[in-house]
């Protein structure tokens, strides 16, 4: 008895680290730094990174369509959600992109946003992918 229970834990304990793995690879992370999550099928979020730029956005937004999507770098991505709360992450500054154009697109939040593009702007997966910089270093000026 205390064998079966000792490996149905066992068994739930291991159930339990891939559930947390799998979650965990649908983030995307872009050679700048920040952090790119899914929301639905036509729409996936980046989030800023602390002091972030404009440009910031842009790069994983190019990063993810062409990486994960398989978007040609003439393909256009959308702004269909200025930069504010995450979605799919606690974060204060979340842009969400697409795809398609945001009249063509659902579960977006459609919001305005107080900096980072604007809703229904868009750019060429390559151009995007091309504003990548560096992550900023903390440690220096």
């Amino acid at each position: 008895m205390k064998r079966d229970l000792l490996t149905g834990i066992a068994g739930l304990a291991l159930l339990s680290l891939v559930a947390c793995q799998t979650g965990g690879s649908a983030a995307f992370t872009a050679r700048n730094g920040v952090r790119v999550n899914p929301v639905n099928a036509d729409v996936f979020e980046v989030i800023a990174r602390p002091n972030g730029r404009k440009s910031d956005f842009w790069c994983g937004a190019g990063s993810y369509a062409s990486r994960q999507l398989g978007a040609s770098d003439s393909a256009l991505v959308y702004t269909v959600g200025g930069a504010g709360r995450g979605v799919t992450m606690n974060s204060p500054d979340a842009a969400q992109f697409s795809l398609k154009p945001p009249e063509q697109v659902s579960g977006a939040t459609g919001r305005a946003g107080n900096w980072g593009p604007s809703v229904g702007q868009a750019s060429t997966v390559g151009r995007s992918r091309n504003s990548c910089a560096p992550p900023r270093n903390s440690d220096t000026s």
